[in-house]
C-alpha cells in the first residue's frame, strides 16, 4: 500500500495537520526559519523578522513563534510590545520571573518540558497567531549564550510542538548557537542592504548555506542606483528568492512605540497614505515570496518521506 499525496490533497496538509496518514509521526510540517545577516546591526534583521512574521500570521500561513538567540538592545519586544503592556507585566512581576527565554532555558535545563511550558513562558500576539519569547533580564551575555546552546535541541523540539513556524532572530557574529541554527534551519532569510560590497561579501564567504537562503533588502530605496533589479541580475537570484521592504517613516514610528502589529494590521486591507500603500504592497510581495518557499520546502519534505515509506514497504 502506497503513501502518496497528490496535489489535490495538499490543502489538507497545509498547515492544519502535521502527520502523513500512513507515515506516522515522522511527517511534520514544522520549519525553523533563521533571520540573519553577515553584518551586525545594519541590515534590519529584527525589523524584517517582525514584519514577515506579522504578515505571515495575518495572511494565514500558519501559527509562528518568535525568539532571539542573543541579547539585543533593539529587541523584538521593543518593536512588538507597547510600553503599557510591558509595564503591566512588570507590575505583576511576570516579565522577569514568569515570561521570557531565560525562564524557559532554566526550566528546560532542570528537565521540565512540554507545550504548557512554552505557553507559560511566551506572550501571545495577534489573537495568539504569534507567540513571542521575550528577553526579560539577561545579566551576562556569555552565560546566556552558553545556556542557550546547552538546551538548544530540546528548546526547538518544544517550540515545534506549539507552532508550524519557528522564527529565530539569529546573531550576526555566528556564536556557537548561531552556527548550529544556520546549519539546522530549513530556510535562512539573509537580510542585506543596498551596498555592492555587502552582497559580494556574502556570496564570496558563505557558500555552504547559500542554497537554502532567500534575501530581504531592508530600508529599500527604489531610486538608488544599486536597486533590486541590478542585485538580482548581478548575483543571478531568482525572483521568488528575493524581496524588499521599503523605508517608511510611519512604520519606523510604530516600531519605536512597540505598535508594529497594530500598524500592519490597520493597513493590511486598505491604506490612506501613498507611502503606506507602497510599503504594504512590497510587504505582501515579500511575505508571498516567503510563503512560496515555505510551501516548497514542505512539499520536498513530503516527497522525501513518501519515497522513504515506499522504499521501506518494498523491502
Amino acid at each position: 500500500m502506497r503513501c502518496h499525496v497528490t496535489a489535490k490533497e495538499e490543502k489538507k496538509f497545509l498547515p492544519e495537520n502535521n502527520i502523513c496518514p500512513m507515515a506516522g509521526t515522522e511527517w511534520r510540517k514544522k520549519l525553523k526559519i533563521a533571520f540573519w545577516s553577515n553584518l551586525r546591526g545594519q541590515c534590519g534583521v529584527t525589523t524584517n523578522l517582525a514584519c514577515m512574521a506579522a504578515m505571515s500570521a495575518i495572511s494565514g500561513i500558519g501559527k509562528c513563534i518568535l525568539l532571539e538567540n542573543h541579547y539585543n538592545l533593539n529587541s523584538l519586544g521593543n518593536i512588538l510590545l507597547p510600553p503599557e503592556r510591558v509595564a503591566i507585566l512588570k507590575e505583576k512581576g511576570q516579565y522577569y520571573n514568569k515570561y521570557g527565554i531565560e525562564y524557559l532555558l532554566k526550566r528546560l535545563y532542570t528537565g521540565e518540558s512540554g507545550e504548557a511550558l512554552i505557553h507559560k513562558a511566551s506572550v501571545p500576539l495577534l489573537y495568539s497567531s504569534i507567540l513571542y519569547l521575550p528577553q526579560s533580564y539577561i545579566v551576562n551575555r556569555e552565560v546566556f549564550n552558553y545556556e542557550f546552546e546547552l538546551v538548544r535541541s530540546e528548546l526547538f523540539r518544544c517550540l515545534e510542538e506549539v507552532s508550524e513556524l519557528v522564527y529565530i532572530d539569529t546573531e550576526a557574529n555566528r556564536n556557537i548557537s548561531s552556527n548550529a541554527i544556520l546549519q539546522e534551519a530549513d530556510l535562512i532569510v539573509v537580510n542585506l542592504y543596498q551596498d555592492q560590497f555587502v552582497w559580494r561579501e556574502f556570496f564570496d564567504n558563505y557558500p555552504s548555506i547559500r542554497d537554502k537562503c532567500i534575501f530581504l533588502i531592508g530600508k529599500y530605496q527604489p531610486d538608488w542606483k544599486y536597486n533590486l533589479i541590478r542585485i538580482r541580475r548581478e548575483f543571478q537570484i531568482p525572483r521568488n528568492r528575493i524581496g524588499a521592504i521599503p523605508y517608511n517613516m510611519e512604520l519606523q514610528s510604530a516600531m519605536n512605540e512597540g505598535r508594529t502589529l497594530q500598524f500592519l494590521n490597520r493597513n493590511y486591507l486598505k491604506t490612506s497614505q501613498p507611502d503606506n500603500e507602497i510599503l504594504m504592497k512590497e510587504l505582501k510581495r515579500s511575505a508571498g515570496m516567503l510563503r512560496e518557499n515555505v510551501l516548497q520546502i514542505r512539499r520536498e519534505k513530503r516527497r522525501m518521506l513518501n519515497s522513504s515509506v515506499q522504499q521501506n514497504y518494498n523491502r
